[in-house]
């Protein structure tokens, strides 16, 4: 399948800082579709998914349109990125929107080194970013959600992009993933409540997506 992020370089661990922001600079942003993900639209506005109240996160959150879909009375998001340009874009486009600052926070922040708020964080939406990251990183991944996420909280994670028996899974980013690859990472300390193969999806993605909704146990 295509590679759309449009990173030619060979990402390891400690690369991140540098490639992500050398994406926003150059403006290579491939992956951001401009628009609020279908499914996680599908999964609030149409299927009436009840999010838990608190304090809520998108790592990898780019312009910020999934984090700004999903605040709402009674649930602040903080949307998370490594590069200060996506966190400015982002913020850029909340206040012209009218959006609340204490409603939407978006700050430059490493997702595994990183302080966190008291009581931890009630939902996590994840679309992009498990899959930015190396397969190496993975159980990593999983080890940063169970501590920053309190007891009963919503993983939302839509799956992408889904690889095929024959697909070759270390080419990246996009690295490729399956559910198999999640339930690894993410270990005894989550449990899937909801999975949709048939979720909307960007038109260019579709086939690509299932979104699924993990709990913190």
């Amino acid at each position: 399948m295509a590679h759309s992020f449009n990173v030619s370089d060979r990402v390891a661990a400690g690369d991140y800082n540098e490639i992500w922001h050398r994406c926003w600079s150059e403006s290579r942003t491939a992956w951001d579709r401009g628009e609020v993900s279908p499914a996680l639209r599908q999964l609030i506005d149409e299927k009436g998914w009840e999010l838990p109240s608190g304090v809520g996160i998108v790592p990898g959150c780019g312009r910020g349109y999934d984090a700004m879909f999903l605040a709402r009375p009674g649930l602040r998001m903080v949307g998370a990125d490594l590069s200060s340009l996506a966190v400015d874009a982002a913020t850029a486009i909340r206040d012209e929107r009218g959006i609340p600052a204490d409603q939407v926070e978006f700050a430059t922040l490493d997702f595994f080194d990183f302080a966190v708020p008291e009581g931890g964080y009630q939902v996590a939406y994840d679309y992009t970013f498990f899959c930015a990251l190396h397969p190496s990183m993975r159980a990593a991944w999983g080890a940063r959600y169970a501590e920053i996420m309190a007891p009963g909280a919503h993983l939302i994670a839509l799956m992408f992009p889904l690889a095929k028996d024959d697909a070759d899974r270390e080419r990246g980013p996009p690295f490729l993933v399956c559910e198999d690859d999640y339930r690894r990472a993410l270990g005894d300390c989550f449990e899937l409540i909801h999975i949709d193969p048939s979720c909307k999806a960007h038109d260019t993605r579709v086939g690509q997506e299932v979104i699924t909704v993990w709990r913190r146990k």
